[in-house]
């Protein structure tokens, strides 16, 4: 083989030509199968061949992404190729957001989006580990997206969003009626979720709570309310239903009463349930700043009663409505009445409350004396029982009578049945519920005692 030899002159000339060639002319290379491969647009060399070796060729590719990637792909002698799989496949314009092995509120909003989807599953902890991956990489496959779920690209979190959306229920910028049931409820859920006034507006500091009641939640971190998050924030403010939209009586007519007197009930008495008790039921709530669900629940009714009744009062309204008295607590009680056997009679709430080794096992309407006619306070006893028995100064009959001091007696009256508490008693104590005055008097026994108080 013939050797040619360049002088140094010679070598520094060609060598010169040959930059100023490579600067006006980009350059073109073959690949090993003699095609020549398109310069790149910067004039940079797309790929290189090298024959030293006439039996192997080494191709090397530089592919320029967000996060640049090197994928080596070697020609063996075979002539077959063998290509390494890249650790990181982003697509070109869409920048990382998240990567595998972060932490924090980015990361729970990430892992509670994959488990609306079904991809994930197990507690939401913030951690992007390799089981984030898989899940991510399972959506982004389903997607047709790029990427193995090592990391979250803005086109990956914009899709994600999209597919886990729900729809807006209370929009930002609005007012009135509902935000304020939104801040009613951002508050019973957590005091710190709303500490200033119920006014009624939707406003940044409203979204920014919001967006923490769905971190809180390991909800979507939107901070809109959306259809998942007013359905969770509802759930955790219910409260058991206390009358029902399908009841009807007593109950009802004691809701339409007390409703009356706070000014929201102008009809009859009816005792049914309508759509227009509905109505003012809602504005009751909307008025006490309570959640707005138009339905009798147990905090709306105890709020009701709160503002309609002062403990250790008469409560007209259980009266007027043909209902009994609330059994009371033994707490409730005087002290005289929580031990043995007694008839417990509070002058202040009209009631009678039979208790047993102090547990309280009735209690009945009771009427007193009037004027000059005074039932008399104190402890006694009962001294003389009678079935049936008529009075010998009133000429009125007294049903299971119970004496405990001198001829004052605990006894049924149809008077009070008749006219209730538009009469009195001659001092005796009336009890105008045939039923319950009977069952106390086979219940009680000679030398009970009969406490009377105000």
């Amino acid at each position: 083989m013939k050797t040619i030899h360049m002088g140094r002159r010679g070598s520094a000339v060609a060598a010169t030509f040959a930059i100023a060639g490579m600067l006006v002319t980009p350059m073109a290379f073959a690949d090993d199968t003699g095609t020549p491969s398109p310069p790149t647009a910067s004039g940079s060399v797309a790929s290189s061949a090298s024959t030293e070796d006439p039996t192997t060729t080494a191709t090397t590719t530089s592919t320029e992404t967000t996060e640049p990637t090197t994928t080596a792909t070697t020609t063996t002698a075979t002539g077959t190729p063998t290509t390494a799989t890249p650790t990181l496949t982003t697509p070109p314009g869409s920048p990382v957001v998240l990567r595998i092995g972060a932490t924090g509120w980015a990361v729970k909003d990430l892992q509670s989006r994959l488990l609306v989807l079904g991809k994930a599953s197990g507690t939401i902890d913030g951690v992007y580990d390799s089981g984030v991956a898989t899940a991510l990489g399972s959506f982004l496959r389903a997607s047709g997206l790029p990427g193995d779920g090592t990391t979250l690209t803005a086109q990956g979190r914009d899709l994600l969003g999209a597919r886990t959306a729900s729809p807006t229920v209370i929009p930002r910028g609005s007012t009135g009626d509902r935000v304020k049931d939104l801040q009613v409820r951002l508050r019973l859920v957590r005091a710190a979720y709303w500490t200033t006034s119920i006014d009624g507006w939707y406003g940044w500091t409203v979204s920014q709570r919001v967006l923490s009641f769905q971190r809180d939640q390991n909800l979507p971190q939107s901070s809109i309310v959306d259809q998942r998050t007013w359905s969770r924030l509802v759930a955790l403010t219910a409260t058991p239903v206390a009358i029902a939209s399908t009841a009807s009586g007593g109950t009802v007519k004691e809701l339409q009463l007390r409703l009356r007197a706070k000014g929201l009930w102008t009809l009859s008495i009816s005792g049914t349930y309508t759509w227009t008790l509905g109505q003012k039921v809602l504005a009751f709530q909307r008025v006490q700043n309570l959640p707005q669900s138009g339905v009798v629940d147990r905090r709306t009714w105890s709020r009701l009663l709160a503002v309609t009744y002062t403990p250790g009062t008469f409560d007209r309204f259980r009266y007027e409505a043909g209902l009994r008295p609330i059994l009371p607590t033994l707490a409730s009680l005087d002290y005289r009445c929580r031990t043995g056997r007694v008839m417990c009679v509070d002058k202040g709430t009209r009631t009678l409350t039979w208790v047993v080794y102090g547990k309280p096992t009735s209690v009945m309407w009771a009427r007193f004396g009037g004027p000059g006619l005074e039932t008399r306070e104190g402890t006694f006893t009962v001294l003389r029982r009678y079935e049936y028995v008529v009075s010998n100064l009133y000429f009125t009959p007294m049903p299971y009578s119970m004496f405990f001091s001198g001829g004052q007696a605990v006894h049924y009256s149809s008077n009070f049945a008749r006219i209730g508490y538009a009469g009195t008693s001659h001092g005796c104590v009336n009890i105008g519920d045939y039923a319950q005055v009977k069952a106390l008097y086979f219940a009680s026994r000679l030398g009970d005692k009969v406490v009377v108080h105000r």
